[in-house]
């Protein structure tokens, strides 16, 4: 759907805010990531892997050399599980399993570290492209941008699972918040979609507002979602759920499962994202190996056979855990490659349709 219709500059962007979150939160298979390696040429690729809406905010933006970042962010996931379960079809038990895979090697530093090399690659792309960079310093002194930051999710922003992070100063608001919300189900997800719906609606104004205080240049917005393995339910479908095994599988490799860049500009909004995800060298990583079994992953698996036992269950359920190695020096070199090529993917978008 366009993201731009008649009517007033505030309302054509506040329908684009919530047509981008209506598709960050869409539930699809996703398709197979495509390998970025050595020959991956991403001024040939981006027509073909960058989704975008009808370049409103671009075509509009034909002659301006000026762009502020006003948001960028990087959620590193760094805890996954995958399960698989049988039917269980006439007499049989079910049968499951549950694979849990843990990234192990970086501290926080490590995650912030990469991101701002990535901050920073990503300003010298842009201005390779004839563009000039507003400076952090140009954009904190924006009153609108203050106060939307204040308002916003602080970075960096720690969960169980993920940490998202993003240069000094900057935080998620509008749209953002909801696309890089904590994953979560039943309430804790609709409250978290709902919350940057409710976000975006404030801030449609404000976004107009800010490229005043800026100088009119136009703003972008990038959020970036990394994760550490593509893991995989062999039981799906119906074939895969009459088996009597389950089975799960893990691809380890960096993988850029969100990589998109919102243009905000004139009162129009192009959300532009990369599909599907992109598949980044596994050399990231130095190994994967069985974590060891803690004293409760013993008491907890004794307890579930003795109940099973008791109440005549033939259900079986077995769980593993795993840990997948790296070094900082090595993490921040191979994925730093990765995102400047996710980056190189969307600015070709959008120099394209300028």
């Amino acid at each position: 759907m366009p993201t731009a219709l008649k009517g007033h500059p505030a309302r054509q962007l506040l329908l684009g805010l919530c047509c981008a979150l209506a598709t960050a939160t869409a539930f699809a298979k996703p398709p197979e990531p495509v390998t970025v390696d050595a020959q991956f040429d991403p001024a040939a690729q981006a027509v073909k892997l960058v989704k975008a809406g009808d370049d409103a905010a671009l075509k509009a933006a034909m002659g301006l050399k000026r762009v502020a970042i006003t948001q960028f962010a990087i959620d590193f996931i760094t805890q996954d599980t995958v399960s698989a379960q049988t039917s269980g079809f006439a007499s049989a038990g079910r049968v499951s399993v549950t694979g849990h895979y843990q990234l192990v090697g970086l501290s926080e530093p490590d995650f912030q570290a990469t991101a701002d090399n990535a901050y920073a690659m990503l300003v010298q792309q842009l201005q390779a492209q004839g563009l000039q960079v507003l400076t952090p310093a140009e954009l904190a002194a924006a009153p609108t941008w203050q106060r939307l930051v204040a308002a916003g999710d602080a970075l960096p922003r720690r969960s169980g699972s993920s940490i998202t992070v993003g240069p000094a100063g900057m935080s998620l608001y509008g749209a953002q918040k909801a696309r890089l919300a904590p994953s979560g189900n039943g309430v804790t997800g609709a409250l978290a979609v709902f919350g940057g719906v409710t976000s975006a609606i404030g801030s449609a104004v404000d976004y107009q507002t800010l490229q005043q205080e800026l100088g009119g240049a136009v703003m972008l917005e990038v959020s970036m979602r990394l994760h550490f393995a593509q893991l995989s339910n062999e039981n799906r479908g119906f074939f895969g759920r009459m088996s009597d095994t389950a089975k799960v599988s893990a691809k380890v490799h960096p993988i850029v499962s969100r990589a998109e860049m919102t243009v905000l500009n004139a009162g129009r909004m192009d959300a532009m994202s990369v599909q599907p995800a992109l598949m980044l060298a596994p050399e990231a990583f130095s190994e994967v190996r069985k974590a060891a079994a803690t004293t409760g992953d013993v008491a907890g698996t004794i307890a579930v056979g003795l109940l099973r036992a008791a109440i005549g269950s033939k259900d079986s359920h077995s769980s593993e855990k795993f840990e997948v190695v790296t070094e900082p020096q090595r993490y921040r070199e191979h994925v730093g490659t990765g995102l400047a090529q996710a980056h190189a993917l969307l600015i070709a978008r959008m120099v394209n349709a300028r």
